[in-house]
């Protein structure tokens, strides 16, 4: 009999101990989907106009990086404050600061610099808005692809197109500002880190690491598309011998100057094919 009312205890407590590892499982399991999914913040911080500091509802401080978008520079060892970047910073504040966002990451959960990648949302009287969007829908950020994140590229690409038809933020900008690759050359110094449009005339492409560089004669203001924008690829081969009208960003680099391509939208013009 005692040995009977033993073997009964230790089975229960089998019972109660794989009930409790259970238990423990399935919260670990919890936990581990909800670092990798979704999680709410209180936003304490603007330090940009895509990056943010946030204390999460588990009482972590991070850094956020917004994904798939950049906005101008304010703080950048080499460029230092760029065209619109206080406007995009000011937007931003004004959607986040101080309030509670959705934070959604992508595959990628954080970049070198150990800042989250995230897609933020907050509650607003049109209901919830994807804030990177937004910043790219007023014209004040253009699409940046860090891979393998891509969830809402698509979301991100329409934006643009909304902006540069609304024709605010950095299209209106660069609307009266047309210049050739050479007087943005000659002007580097003044235009560097300024909206503009550029109109080339592309005779020439060719691959340099993970750019593709498309240049006018021995000019030395190019235009680049980077390998990680995979959709830009077949645009490219269809610009070689077309004069076009590029809207972008200047920015200075060692073979001169240069604005780099994220987006279809920003070719505004194509002439038919030269010889």
């Amino acid at each position: 009999m005692g040995r009977a009312r033993k073997a009964t205890k230790a089975r229960g407590r089998m019972r109660f101990d794989r009930k409790a590892l259970l238990a423990f499982l399935f919260i670990c399991l919890l936990l581990l989907f909800n670092d990798l999914g979704e999680d709410q913040a209180l936003v304490v911080d603007v330090i940009d106009g895509d990056t943010i500091v946030a204390l999460t509802d588990r009482g972590q401080r991070e850094t956020i990086r917004y994904l798939l978008i950049d906005t101008p520079e304010l703080h950048h060892p080499n460029r230092g404050r760029e065209e619109l970047g206080e406007e995009a910073k000011g937007f931003n504040a004004s959607l986040v600061l101080n309030n509670k966002v959705r934070i959604e990451l992508d595959k990628q959960e954080r970049d070198k610099y150990d800042r989250l990648l995230a897609y933020v949302w907050v509650d607003t009287s049109q209901g919830e808005r994807m804030v990177n969007e937004a910043l790219v829908e007023e014209g004040l950020a253009l699409p940046y692809i860090i891979p393998p994140n891509g969830k809402y590229l698509n979301a991100i690409m329409e934006a643009t197109k909304r902006a540069r038809s609304r024709n605010v933020g950095l299209w209106k900008r660069a609307q009266g500002r047309i210049f050739t690759p050479d007087q943005i050359y000659s002007e580097l110094p003044y235009l560097a880190g300024s909206f503009v449009t550029i109109k080339i005339k592309i005779d020439k492409i060719e691959k340099s690491g993970s750019r593709w560089i498309l240049s006018q004669g021995k000019s030395k203001c190019r235009l680049v598309i980077y390998d990680n924008h995979e959709y830009l690829l077949p645009v490219k081969d269809s610009l070689i011998g077309r004069e076009v009208k590029v809207v972008g960003k200047v920015a200075a680099s060692h073979a001169g100057a240069e604005i780099v391509i994220s987006d279809p939208a920003q070719i505004i013009s194509k002439s038919p094919a030269f010889r």
